[in-house]
């Protein structure tokens, strides 16, 4: 049953508090207000559990745990909070941010599985995409990652915050491995290099091809006898050893399964093995009785959390440890080994588990591995179409994920384990919509503009909704300013929706208040990213795009729109059995969307909506060092976002005062505006020299998709300052 106790004062009125009082839980450690009630790294409500990386898709990954069935700011059919995650990543010159990510999360009543467990804590993940740096294969790019969880506050940005204290929330680190960028010229100088001790460069006539990749081969996996003489405790020319610093049974497991596995026992296939494993002095019989007394061993490797990422494409992800700088058939400029992780759910909660699918991860032989492992993030897309319900009633599905080190886990037992790996199980939130059945063909667009469909007005205004935010990016408002104002879309607009492969589907855009014939077909071309390697280009044919299988794609992207104009347009999918007009067997409804791609326009257009000028002595004049200039300035776009002011230059050698303005939200109308002074005096004695006062002014609107872009222009006006006669 639902726990009856509602959260405190400090979680109810948190952000209240906050902007009272930015130092109200005596978090910030340089801050001119005192505190009221310290409070920080509290987990009671959500603690962040795990942080892994998957090395093939640069994806990092946060595991939350969400504990209690409030203090969330209300159930499903509301806005619910955001649990914001920024990170971190050190490669040895101290913490660089590397971005923010984060979950929406909601009041969800507590309640029992069929195996009669909690379904508490539920567990979410937050997810980033990230550029990372890249060595080749014969150095190891170890850095560490720092995650700060923290409800309702976003952690602030900049390398120098990584030790930002959340009063809800906590901070994690792991260190995890980058891949290797592909075998170069550069790679191969630094290897002779260090064979003969002196530092090579490149030769001019090489200089402009240094970063291109040399086609070779993949590495073949190692023999028993180079595995042996790789993990000989004390190498010998003959690779003939007593002892190893990785068990025979270990790095001999691909061998002893080619026998083990398969149908009849091959008695030729058996004898060869035997004189294989006694010509480089390994006892067969022995490691076969070490591999029965072996079962789910984490020495090596180990599962450790769970979770759903419920942005687009929806994912699970399972977070892994690896503990030991050897027992992985090889370093990185080798084939290595894989982490086998099979995936199981029981969306209905029957107590049946239903098998996903298997994922991979290559792992190595890593000397310089930290002593607290690597962390490393399995991911699989999942496509819950059909598992959803509407807001008022939560679907809570448990999850299951099996690990197998060299041998694949099984796909029909849930339960079996492998020699080495383990399992984990935990429940996960499944994001409402309209409950679909398979072959109802109610197909839908996911996202418009980057923001999830049921965000955006789009029956009506075409404009985003109260508590709006992006699909890809749920740390991020559709209002960057975080005032909740409803916004329009501009630039290109990408329009998302779940891939349904083996069908055709086309997209459609029309100007309101024309006939809808006038439509207009999205048949561009485009690429859709991978998730094992590289991007597909996305071709229509008479305007209708086959959909790709979604096991193999990144994004969901359907089409991309290079809008104009600042009308009202309507979105429509149709969706096809082959491609061509009679095929269409379902069709959206029309979804509007209110576009502006006009930036703020200064003089001489007509109205301008950005000027600004100078009261006293007028525009570009002379001024006194040490008096204060007063001025006038204008902003006032019809989807205002946002102004600044600044003086320039602005540097060491010749430092400026800021103007102190007289407001801060969009301006009166020109020609009253707002106005602004700059005392030239205080609190830096500015240098005789000209300057200028820049007014920069954004709208709101969101540009191409992403959060922070936005229409945008600047406006100036100078002055020459001299020194006092």
């Amino acid at each position: 049953m639902q726990d009856k106790l509602k959260p405190e004062v400090e979680r109810v009125q948190f952000k209240r508090l906050i902007a009272e009082n930015p130092n109200y839980f005596g978090t910030l450690a340089k801050s001119p207000f005192k505190p009221v009630k310290k409070m920080a790294f509290n987990t009671q409500y959500e603690e962040l559990n795990c942080v892994g990386f998957n090395p093939a898709t640069n994806f990092l990954e946060a595991t939350i745990a969400i504990k209690l069935p409030y203090g969330y700011g209300g159930d499903l059919c509301q806005p619910g909070t955001t649990e914001y995650v920024r990170f971190f990543i050190d490669y040895g010159s101290g913490w660089e941010d590397a971005g923010l990510a984060g979950a929406g999360v909601h009041d969800i009543p507590t309640g029992q599985d069929c195996a009669k467990q909690s379904d508490k804590p539920l567990t979410y993940v937050a997810s980033l995409k990230i550029q990372p740096k890249t060595q080749c294969c014969n150095h190891p790019v170890l850095p560490k990652v720092r995650a700060i969880l923290s409800w309702q506050w976003i952690p602030p940005a900049g390398g120098a915050n990584a030790g930002w204290v959340p009063p809800w929330g906590n901070v994690l680190e792991c260190s995890i491995q980058i891949r290797p960028h592909p075998w170069n010229i550069l790679c191969l100088l630094d290897v002779i290099s260090e064979g003969i001790g002196q530092k090579l460069k490149v030769p001019p006539l090489l200089e402009a091809v240094k970063y291109q990749p040399i086609p070779i081969p993949d590495p073949p996996p190692y023999k028993l006898a180079e595995l042996a003489k790789l993990y000989a405790a004390k190498p010998t020319a003959t690779a003939v050893a007593e002892n190893f610093t990785v068990e025979p049974h270990r790095f001999g497991l691909s061998s002893i399964q080619s026998v083990l596995t398969g149908g009849g026992l091959n008695q030729d296939l058996l004898t060869a093995k035997m004189a294989e494993w006694s010509a480089v002095g390994i006892n067969w019989a022995a490691a076969l009785a070490a591999l029965d007394n072996t079962n789910a061993n984490v020495a090596y490797e180990q599962l450790e959390c769970l979770g759903i990422d419920d942005t687009i494409p929806e994912r699970l992800v399972a977070t892994l440890r690896i503990k030991r700088p050897s027992g992985y058939s090889g370093d990185l400029c080798h084939k290595g080994s894989i982490e086998y992780v099979a995936f199981w759910a029981d969306w209905d909660d029957t107590c049946q588990w239903t098998y996903l699918a298997t994922v991979q991860v290559n792992v190595h032989d890593i000397a310089s591995i930290p002593k607290d492992g690597l962390c490393y993030s399995a991911i699989l897309p999942v496509d819950l179409t059909y598992q959803r319900r509407t807001c008022d009633k939560p679907k809570i599905a448990r999850i299951r994920a099996v690990l197998s080190w060299s041998v694949p886990p099984s796909t029909t037992d849930p339960n079996a384990l492998n020699y080495w790996g383990n399992r984990l199980d935990t429940h996960v939130q499944i994001d409402p919509g309209d409950p679909e059945k398979p072959g109802e063909f109610l197909y839908k667009i996911r996202n418009l503009g980057g923001i999830p469909i049921e965000d955006i007005d789009t029956p009506a205004s075409g404009m985003t909704l109260p508590g709006a935010v992006f699909g890809h990016y749920p740390a991020y408002p559709a209002d960057a300013w975080g005032l909740d104002r409803a916004c329009p879309f501009g630039g290109n607009v990408i329009v998302e929706g779940q891939y349904y492969f083996g069908y055709y589907y086309r997209v459609k855009v029309h100007k309101v208040g024309e006939p809808y014939t006038s439509f207009t077909v999205l048949a561009d071309s485009f690429q859709v990213e991978r998730w094992d390697f590289g991007f597909d280009l996305q071709t229509s044919v008479g305007g209708f795009f086959k959909y790709f299988d979604p096991a193999l794609y990144i994004d969901r992207t359907l089409a991309n729109w290079g809008s104009s104009g600042d009308a009202l347009w309507e979105v429509q999918l149709d969706v096809a059995t082959a491609p061509n007009e009679a095929s269409i067997i379902s069709s959206t409804p029309w979804y509007r969307l209110q576009l502006d791609n006009t930036a703020p326009a200064p003089p001489p257009a007509s109205p301008a909506t950005i000027d600004i000028h100078i009261s006293a002595g007028g525009d570009c004049k002379d001024a006194t060092q040490g008096s204060t200039i007063t001025g006038t300035f204008v902003a006032d776009d019809l989807h205002f976002g946002a102004w600044s002011l600044s003086t320039e230059p602005n540097t060491l050698t010749t430092p400026s005062n800021q103007p102190a303005v007289s407001g801060l939200a969009n301006t009166d109308p020109a020609p009253l505006g707002y106005t602004w002074t700059l005392d030239t005096a205080s609190p830096i004695a500015m240098k005789p020299c000209g300057y200028v006062v820049r007014l920069d002014v954004w709208d709101r609107t969101i540009v191409n998709s992403l959060p922070g872009e936005h229409n945008w222009n600047d406006i100036e006006v100078g002055f020459c300052l001299r020194a006092e006669s």
